[in-house]
């Protein structure tokens, strides 16, 4: 077993105050605080902390894998499979959706055939990986996830009865399904500057309004109305609050989670969370951000099928399954010690977490590797290993 040095990621949606404060460290830190990553990812591997000299969790796995990860699991993937975070967002993040393994690696080596720098601003695949992903809330958390049925969207169009939106009603009702979403969605992308300024001119003042006096509204529809004026806040004139229009907007209670598979558009909005993922960095984003944005790829990944509820809870043993067969996530509840075997990563989230007798700090990890002694583990840490799928 091994203490691992998480890596913090600066991102201008981060906090800083949500890492800082799970730390114990001074609050406000100095710069946003966006992600703490625990893995082998070649973009922010994190380090040993037992090591004489710089080694990280990638150089101890590459030195040899069927020791670290086991046989199958080297056998398998050739390395970690899955990458754990904490994500702390005050402000929304991009519009996003992840690619397939077969688009990834599509994507990936036609990128390195064209030259394209690995860290060049318009690169959209960083490696040859997909990206399905599970968030598990820690605080209430707000987030964009799949689109929303349509005739829930249909009724959101027909209270907010502006002008400029008719046309991508009468779509919808053309095509209630998820082709008509699609059609809607490219229509918002592909509107010029004159014609955005328009819809949101007409749109916002009209959201505002029924904020204000929401009585009476459906409670999913208050909570995406409430969304929708944050995010234009946050992004004023970015097509991204137009796009929020058809996605579903979920507040998380601590412990809920969303599993979102590839191809499915989404934004994590505010709060904090453990995020677990296979082995990825690829995104491709369609708006609320300062990255680059690549409409006609994000168009070319995007599933439109309404996805009428993402959300999950861990079953009886703190399992949040999904079908991802790179990871699973289990959150252990304080009570008798648990047995961890590796390969595992076990990351404390408050100080009731000892790991063969040791504390585990607050928003600290530890490695299992499969050549390690199992470890018995006490208190509300969550555990990740590889799935047995």
């Amino acid at each position: 077993m091994d203490i691992l040095r998480g890596k913090i990621r600066n991102y201008d949606w981060g906090s800083t105050q949500a890492l800082a404060q799970l730390e114990g460290r001074t609050v406000p830190s100095q710069k946003p605080e966006a992600e703490k990553w625990f893995g082998a990812h070649p973009g922010s591997p994190c380090e040993l902390a037992s090591a004489q000299t710089p080694t990280t969790l990638l150089d101890l796995i590459q030195q040899d894998p069927q020791a670290t990860l086991g046989h199958d699991v080297a056998l398998r993937y050739g390395r970690l499979p899955f990458l754990l975070k904490l994500l702390a967002a005050d402000r929304a993040l991009s519009i996003q959706v992840h690619p397939t393994k077969q688009q990834a690696e599509e994507g990936f080596a036609r990128e390195n055939a064209e030259g394209v720098p690995l860290d060049a601003f318009h690169r959209n695949y960083k490696d040859d990986n997909h990206k399905p992903e599970l968030l598990v809330a820690l605080t209430e958390f707000h987030a964009l996830a799949g689109f929303r049925p349509v005739a829930r969207t249909l009724e959101l169009f027909d209270i907010l009865d502006v002008a400029p939106l008719a046309p991508f009603t009468a779509q919808l009702q053309r095509s209630p399904n998820g082709q008509g979403m699609r059609s809607v969605l490219r229509g918002f992308f592909t509107l010029d500057s004159g014609d955005l300024s328009l819809l949101l001119d007409a749109l916002l003042p009209r959201v505002h309004d029924l904020v204000g006096g929401a009585a009476g509204l459906p409670e999913w529809m208050v909570r995406t109305l409430r969304g929708i004026a944050t995010i234009a806040e946050e992004y004023p004139g970015d097509v991204g609050i137009l796009v929020a229009l058809l996605l579903n907007h979920l507040t998380l209670q601590p412990g809920d989670a969303i599993y979102l598979a590839a191809g499915q558009l989404h934004a994590y909005l505010s709060g904090l969370g453990v995020e677990i993922m296979a082995n990825s960095d690829n995104v491709l984003r369609g708006g609320l951000t300062s990255k680059n944005v690549d409409v006609a790829e994000l168009m070319s990944l995007v599933s439109c099928e309404p996805l009428a509820d993402p959300t999950l809870r861990a079953d009886a043993e703190g399992f949040y399954l999904t079908p991802a067969p790179e990871f699973d996530l289990q959150w252990l509840k304080p009570g008798q010690p648990h047995e961890v075997e590796g390969p595992a990563i076990i990351l404390s989230v408050d100080d009731s977490v000892t790991v063969d007798g040791d504390s585990l700090a607050p928003a600290e990890a530890a490695w299992v590797g499969s050549n390690d002694a199992p470890v018995q583990v006490s208190g509300r840490a969550f555990v990740a290993r590889v799935g047995k799928h």
